[in-house]
């Protein structure tokens, strides 16, 4: 928590290159660099995950998604990225 007691995150103080690991495709297990990232999103609060992942997302372009961001890999968030751009043009491809 900080001093207005809000949840902290977790990666508060971390050197930021943790989520920037060489990524793995889809169809393959997170590698050994993103399951570091991964285990610090995992012990971050829930809200704080959330705002993290759609801050990203949001600010987002498809050639720019890199890295764990909000306890997602980065194919993971390009494939919600996309999801959410043909949601938003009335699912056209």
């Amino acid at each position: 928590m900080d001093s207005d007691g809000r949840p902290q995150a977790a990666c508060t103080g971390l050197d930021t290159k943790i989520f920037f690991a060489r990524p793995s495709e889809l169809d393959q297990p997170p590698n050994r660099g993103e399951r570091s990232a991964l285990a610090v999103c995992a012990v971050c609060p829930a809200a704080v995950r959330a705002v993290c992942l759609e801050r990203d997302l949001a600010q987002s372009e498809i050639t720019r998604i890199n890295g764990v961001f909000g306890g997602v890999r980065q194919e993971e968030r390009r494939e919600m990225y996309q999801a959410r751009q043909q949601a938003r043009s009335g699912g056209a491809a």
